[in-house]
């Protein structure tokens, strides 16, 4: 077999995720799609397999492995000689969508081999499961792997000569996009280094989190196997609409309304038990940097940030509160890139880093991550993209709850949650779940 090409050392967000994963600290991100047609045909081998081609021959991060020491700053991407599907995409047949993703979770994704860093598993209602490593894809980007897909799909099911064959061949002209910093103005200002540097060297007593549920306390050690649960929750699209036309008359979006209704459930969950004394909750909220790279929709890249918050807590909605949300999260569009540019700040210790966060208080309650809606790309064809969801890990050192969702073509809201025995009770998620549902109609 052909030497692997070297493409670049990897950037500052890729190595801060190969890193968590090296360590076991976290496994695969992952997001599905059901693709159908008007007469039920099945995804097989030949429909997919041509339509996937077209994929990896034209989206470098699809062909990418790594190279070198991942305990160092040491690693490179390398393009893969070619790509074998039979050996990365499954056909599974029946099983329920919350099985198949709790054990894709459960599976991290092997770095240094001749296989690329995501892999397909298919259900026999043509749900199909992107998994992948987050340092070559985020969350937007899972989505823009289904939209490039169904664009695949289209134009590879009214060719008339197509290539099924199993063994893709990696071109060695596609183009891999530079990491966030060389494209985002990452360098943080004087006030953001020292407020970080205060919360990171400051008196445990002197700081917000002190006071903030982050559910249970990290485990000692990384764990063999992360065994995440699932539960999905789906709101139809007629009460979707309305959840979207009260936020706009409102000055507010999606992403802030549930982060605050969020709050309030787990307000009232916290008070509701005498024994726990928190003031506050540590939330953290995802932030796409897309945009402040000027990256189209559909590019496949690892440009997440995200927002911490210590808010009090508050069990009464407050539309006022989630227009303020919304203003918050709009002004961290692009100055959100400064906390990707605080990782210098390690000078590459990204190990002892990591691990200092083990046998500890966790990063944050919950993490609030919104990929946005599936946006059907304007090609003619006899598929169609029904529900889509999308869904995390990090329960490990990260959050004791990844809150997740996305929006399918028909208008509806697809939420996800996970969550490990370590991190939070099932009982007291399945609550919240129920509760956030219920405040979400209360709204309406």
């Amino acid at each position: 077999m052909d030497s692997p090409q070297v493409l670049r050392r990897i950037g500052l967000m890729e190595r801060f995720h190969i890193t968590k994963a090296f360590l076991g600290l976290d496994t695969v991100i992952l997001a599905s799609a059901q693709y159908t047609t008007q007469d039920g045909t099945v995804l097989t081998p030949d429909i997919l397999f041509p339509a996937l081609r077209n994929l990896i021959e034209s989206q470098a991060p699809l062909g990418l492995q790594t190279m070198g020491d991942e305990a160092t700053a040491n690693v490179s991407w390398v393009r893969l000689p070619s790509v074998d599907l039979s050996q990365v995409v499954e056909f599974s047949g029946e099983r329920e969508l919350a099985d198949a993703y709790e054990s894709q979770l459960a599976r991290p994704i092997k770095t240094q081999t001749a296989l690329p860093l995501w892999r397909v598993e298919v259900l026999a209602d043509n749900t199909l499961i992107f998994a992948n490593h987050h340092a070559i894809c985020d969350g937007e980007s899972l989505l823009s792997f289904h939209m490039l897909l169904f664009r695949a799909l289209q134009e590879t099911s009214t060719s008339t000569s197509v290539d099924a064959s199993p063994v893709v061949m990696v071109p060695d002209t596609t183009l891999l996009i530079p990491p966030v910093e060389q494209l985002v103005d990452v360098r943080p200002s004087f006030l953001r280094t020292v407020q970080e540097l205060y919360e990171h060297f400051a008196p445990a007593s002197w700081r917000p989190a002190r006071s903030a549920w982050s559910g249970h306390p990290t485990p000692l050690k990384a764990p063999p196997q992360i065994n995440t649960h699932i539960r999905f929750l789906t709101l139809p699209s007629a009460e979707s609409s309305q959840l979207l036309a009260a936020c706009r008359a409102h000055g507010a979006t999606i992403t802030s309304v549930l982060y605050v209704l969020a709050i309030n459930v787990l307000s009232r969950l916290l008070q509701s038990d005498p024994s726990i004394r928190y003031k506050r909750i540590a939330a953290i909220t995802a932030i796409s940097l897309r945009g402040a790279a000027n990256l189209p929709r559909e590019a496949i890249i690892d440009y997440p940030s995200s927002r911490t918050t210590y808010p009090r807590l508050d069990p009464i909605f407050s539309w006022a509160d989630a227009a303020r949300e919304s203003r918050e999260l709009a002004s961290m569009k692009t100055s959100a890139a400064k906390t990707v540019g605080m990782l210098r700040w390690l000078f590459g210790q990204y190990v002892p880093f990591m691990q200092e966060k083990l046998g500890t208080r966790r990063e944050a309650g919950f993490t609030m991550s919104n990929i946005g809606r599936f946006e059907t790309p304007d090609v003619k064809g006899r598929w169609s993209v029904g529900r889509t969801v999308f869904a995390q890990s990090d329960v490990i050192v990260g959050h004791a709850l990844a809150f997740s969702l996305t929006g399918d073509p028909s208008g509806a809201l697809n939420f996800s949650f996970g969550w490990t025995d370590s991190s939070v009770d099932t009982p007291f998620v399945e609550q919240f779940i129920e509760g956030l549902r219920e405040a979400i109609l209360e709204i309406i």
